[in-house]
């Protein structure tokens, strides 16, 4: 294992390797549906990693300086958690991790918890990937994405984080404003997600993928005063990449399960 995994992990995967039995996070129609993939359930696996905001005061740096550095702590974690995911999941000599939860969790005004977590599966054809896959996916759709023509590649994540300023805010969030555009919080959102689902694309091109499939979206956004907000949006998704040419691929199994006799009564 790295030199950054903790004891308690190394002993979670040194139990999964000498008990010979496997859990799971899969709910029944999810681990149907990963063995309808051609995947079997190895263990659940987790990464977690803490990281610190490093703006300290805030004294001498601006909003958007600080916002810049929180992008880049929430990039970080989410990285480094999904490595030490998939490093587990290597250790216990799976193929990929279905099912990925990511979390982030604020232990103080400093402090960051990213947690990812899933279950890892193995092939059961004798032909296996040569790299660990992670996905957000749960089993169900895994499967219908292979018998389509696909294979989950990674997690990909976009972060857009930004802030604006804009004097006719105070008059437009008054009581007497009534109904009507907030041009600061418009022209906010519609950049940081722009930036979220620009950098989910170049983290799909990046990866080699053939296409992506998005999981969620986020946004958070908050007030700077009486004419600023500042906000972050994030795009969640699976990179994949076309193995079949065809609309779908080749299958012995019957689509519709017949339920009269073939002798007649």
């Amino acid at each position: 294992m790295p030199e950054w995994e903790l004891p308690v992990a190394q002993a979670r995967v040194d139990r999964a390797a000498s008990s010979g039995l496997s859990t799971s996070l899969l709910s029944v129609p999810g681990a149907v549906g990963a063995e309808a993939a051609g995947f079997v359930a190895t263990g659940e696996v987790m990464g977690c990693v803490v990281q610190r905001l490093g703006w300290g005061s805030g004294i001498g740096i601006t909003p958007t300086q600080q916002l810049s550095m929180y992008g880049d702590v929430m990039r970080t974690g989410y990285r480094v958690a999904l490595e030490r995911l998939r490093a587990e999941a290597r250790a216990i000599n799976a193929d990929g991790v279905l099912g990925i939860q990511l979390s982030v969790t604020h232990l103080d005004e400093t402090l960051r918890e990213f947690v990812a977590l899933g279950t890892a599966v193995r092939a059961l054809s004798a032909q296996r990937p040569g790299f660990v896959f992670t996905t957000e996916l749960s089993g169900p759709d895994a499967g219908k994405l292979v018998q389509a023509g696909w294979v989950p590649a990674t997690v990909v994540i976009g972060v857009g984080a930004h802030t604006t300023y804009d004097y006719n805010l105070q008059y437009q969030t008054t009581v007497w404003a009534g109904n009507t555009e907030v041009d600061a919080h418009t022209k906010l959102v519609t950049d940081i997600r722009a930036r979220a689902r620009a950098e989910f694309r170049e983290a799909v091109r990046a990866s080699g993928a053939d296409g992506a499939i998005v999981s969620r979206m986020t946004l958070d956004s908050w007030p700077l005063g009486e004419v600023g907000v500042a906000g972050l949006a994030s795009v969640f998704g699976t990179a994949v990449a076309r193995f079949h040419a065809e609309a779908a691929v080749p299958t012995s199994a019957l689509t519709v399960l017949p339920l009269q006799s073939k002798e007649k009564p």
